[in-house]
């Protein structure tokens, strides 16, 4: 790329007819060494095969083939250079270790011991390498020039199961040959790195295999998938004809900087943004200081951000043109629902008591050690304590103390929810509020896909609340519940947000006639679906908040965003700093943990507490929310969007990496990590508060800094706010710290093994300790093993 775009300086050609000239250029290279390797492999299999029925001996066939079966093997060491330079998309270290390997028996051993020659071995290695190269190599050829006949896919994914065993077994047999007949009186040192090499075959074989295994999972799946027919939300087409996320994350972005203080030049910074993936967040906090300067500035820019959105995704639907959002949402908006619902038996509970489910006092402590005690509701005095215990702690804001607090005091009154509505969009989430709303009576307006929903009904029947749910018009429901036909009642209820967004919103909009509804969104997706789910729950909203003037509105807010802080949360950070123990300093010093340091616009502190790798569809997603949220205050209507804390939920622990950094987060004070039954209670806690207390932040009659201090208020940030250091830098000293604590033992084997096996290749010695171990082992025991190895060898022909 470098020399081209070289020689492209000097020639007045547009950069993208270079752009397609290096790839034909690398198009051409890959069909080149492809198509030679493969027919290298050719001759040996073919020239091999013919050889061997003719009876000749294996040390004929390699004087044949040797040459060939050399240079086509040690050619293979360009596909790291592939891999490195990004020329193919395959895994650098699964490369590595292939090539790596077969360089090792052919270099090591094949070429220069006469007996690896000679042995049966050696057809092992060229049949089983040989066929597996001709049709990975002819797979590849096909592939570049446009697709690939089914019988080679089929061999190319198929045919390892019985070729990698076999290559692997003449590999182990090449080595012990030439270290039997070779290399051990000429060179030990190659013979213990030999030993070594093959000690490494226990482990990585299986490894192979399965790598492989996975592969033809993925890709049988691949191929025998349909083409997806986009139906729904969709993002819009870019220039380049696809549906890119990038370019729309920018437009918005800009449409929205656009409207502040900064103007069309701010906008052009956004997009001229070349590497946006890797420079989104810088971009965000120039558009959260923007906000600042003003709140009228602020809520334009929310409302011109919202309006790009829904002017730029668009809505698919057999039968209509592609359209945007906003058009769909009037051409398509009507209701072909009837309301069910499902009434609990339980009653409602006669004394109403706040509690919040915490396991332990973990502060300061690994979380993953009150596993046992997650589901300890605490109420009481011991509620009132533990709030104290977070704030003092730096955990959570004092708001949040002061906000639970009051509303324990009201608890009888504020936790009757029976006259309280909710429509939640996403209703089955994992973080959503549904099980604490219907345990307290309130009544549900259940948005969630048929399985789901059923679910969600099963658990409404026995608790004290109601679930309203859409139903296809004329659905005999109340028949098909009083018979307890679910499987029936599933395929005619339910709705998906993403494909009928127009008829949920005006479906919503005649829900529950005369009542105030509460609006909220607690759906979450992947990658760039979150934010086409996103999209679709702020037209639901806006159509609601139009139609019905008192509804309000509901999220939650991620910790890992660039938030107002409070000034003693900016304090905290800095003394924090300046306490910070020594091997903090240290990190710091090498650069990996950076200073957690509020950023100033207008006189108004905020934190950056963006992680990167998250993504700027993530990023998005949760800017549409904020948008939503101040944009309806500021028309009058409620708003409710507290952050929560970092979350250990299933999800995310199914990650090896998060949940490490999870698992030692607790070294930065005042981190604390929760789990999601403490998660859920405390923000639908924080929710009824903002409902109930007509002082707080959501009320639009409260008098906020700014709009953006919405998002500040009633925060439980986990102690993100109060860090020395940034979130998105903690997270390797954190990881570090989980696995010396956890796999201590395992790190120390490991350790003392390298360690003896280094000292075994390099001096052909072990440890002292190690050798003491083994001398343990009785004489009679080591001969009686060692007897039917050293017969086995005789047989197969390996020399000891």
């Amino acid at each position: 790329r470098f020399c081209v775009a070289l020689v492209a300086r000097h020639i007045d050609l547009p950069p993208w007819h270079w752009a397609r000239v290096l790839a034909s250029i690398m198009k051409a290279y890959l069909l080149l060494y492809n198509g030679a390797c493969m027919l290298g492999w050719l001759f040996c299999v073919l020239r091999a095969g013919q050889m061997l029925l003719g009876g000749s001996t294996y040390a004929q066939i390699y004087g044949e083939i040797g040459m060939v079966l050399m240079a086509s093997q040690t050619a293979m060491c360009l596909e790291i250079l592939h891999s490195l330079t990004g020329l193919v998309p395959s895994p650098v270290g699964v490369v590595t270790l292939q090539v790596g390997s077969r360089i090792f028996i052919v270099w090591g051993h094949l070429y220069w011991v006469p007996e690896c020659q000679s042995h049966w071995s050696f057809m092992f290695i060229t049949f089983s390498w040989g066929i597996t190269e001709v049709v990975r190599y002819l797979f590849y050829f096909c592939s570049l020039l446009g697709g690939v006949p089914y019988p080679i896919f089929y061999f190319r994914y198929s045919m390892f199961m019985v070729l990698y065993p076999s290559g692997i077994t003449g590999e182990i047999f090449q080595t012990l040959v030439g270290m039997g007949a070779y290399w051990k009186l000429s060179n030990p040192l190659w013979y213990r790195l030999s030993l070594i090499t093959l000690l490494l075959y226990v482990p990585g074989s299986p490894g192979m295999i399965g790598n492989m295994l996975g592969n033809r999972k993925r890709s049988f799946k691949k191929r025998s998938e349909t083409k997806v027919v986009l139906s729904g939300v969709v993002w819009p087409k870019t220039k380049k004809g696809d549906r890119s996320s990038t370019s729309t994350n920018q437009k918005m972005l800009a449409a929205a900087a656009a409207k502040g203080p900064g103007g069309e030049e701010a906008a052009s910074r956004i997009l001229k943004e070349k590497k946006w993936r890797f420079a989104y967040n810088k971009h965000l906090l120039e558009h959260v200081s923007q906000s600042l300067q003003s709140e009228a500035g602020c809520i334009a820019m929310a409302r011109a951000g919202l309006e790009s959105a829904q002017e730029s995704f668009q809505f698919i639907r057999d039968g209509h043109e592609e359209m945007s959002m906003k058009v769909a949402m009037e051409k398509l908006g009507t209701n072909p629902f009837d309301s069910a619902e499902v009434c609990g038996v339980k009653d409602a509970p006669s004394k109403r008591e706040l509690s919040l489910t915490y396991g332990a006092p973990m502060l300061g402590a690994p979380y993953y050690k009150f596993k046992a005690q997650r589901n300890t509701k605490i109420t009481g005095m011991d509620l009132r304590k533990q709030l104290d215990k977070w704030g003092e702690y730096g955990t959570v804001e004092q708001d949040v103390v002061d906000a639970l607090k009051t509303l324990q005091g009201k608890q009888d009154e504020w936790l009757d929810l029976s006259d309280m509505y909710f429509v939640l969009l996403g209703a089955a989430s994992a973080m959503g509020p549904l099980h604490f709303l219907l345990s307290l009576g309130a009544n549900v307006i259940a948005i969630a896909r048929p399985k789901a929903l059923m679910g969600i009904l099963k658990q409404a029947k026995n608790g004290p609340g109601k679930v309203i749910f859409p139903v296809a018009k004329g659905t005999d429901w109340k028949g098909l519940l009083a018979k307890g036909d679910y499987d029936a009642l599933a395929k005619v209820s339910g709705c998906d947000l993403m494909t009928q967004t127009p008829e949920i919103a005006a479906w919503v909009a005649a829900v529950a006639p005369g009542k105030r509804l509460t609006i909220g969104n607690y759906t979450y997706l992947d990658g760039a679906l979150h934010v086409q789910v996103a999209v679709a729950c702020d037209c639901i909203m806006q159509r609601l908040c139009k139609e019905r003037k008192d509804t309000a509105l509901a999220f939650l807010c991620t910790p890992t965003d660039a938030h107002v802080v409070t000034k003693e949360a900016a304090v905290a950070a800095i003394e924090a700093h300046k306490t910070a123990p020594l091997w903090m300093k240290i990190w710091e010093g090498v650069g990996v943990l950076k200073r957690n340091q509020a950023l100033t616009s207008n006189g108004i502190e905020f934190m950056d507490a963006i992680v990167p790798d998250q993504g700027p569809n993530y990023i998005l997603s949760k800017r549409l929310q904020h948008w939503r949220a101040m944009v309806a205050r500021a028309d009058g209507h409620a708003a409710s969007s507290n952050v929560s804390p970092s979350t250990a939920t299933s999800s995310v622990t199914s990650n090896a990496s998060f949940a490490a950094a999870y698992g030692g987060m607790h070294i930065f004070k005042p981190l604390e990590v929760v789990y999601q039954e403490l998660s859920l209670s405390m923000m639908a806690a924080l929710l009824i508060h903002d409902l109930r207390n007509p002082a707080s932040a959501a009320q639009p009659a409260t008098k906020l800094q700014h709009p953006l201090c919405l998002f500040q208020a009633t925060s439980f940030h986990g102690g993100i706010w109060r860090c020395p250091y940034t979130i998105a830098t903690i997270g390797i000293p954190c990881a570090l710290k989980f696995y010396l604590t956890t796999f201590w033992m395992h790190i120390f084997v490991a350790f003392a093994a390298l360690a003896s096996t280094v000292q075994y290749g390099m001096y052909g010695t072990l440890p002292k300790a190690v050798g003491q171990a083994l001398s343990l082992i009785p004489a009679a025991l080591v001969q009686q093993v060692s007897a039917p190895l050293v017969s086995l060898a005789a047989a197969l022909s390996v020399p000891l």
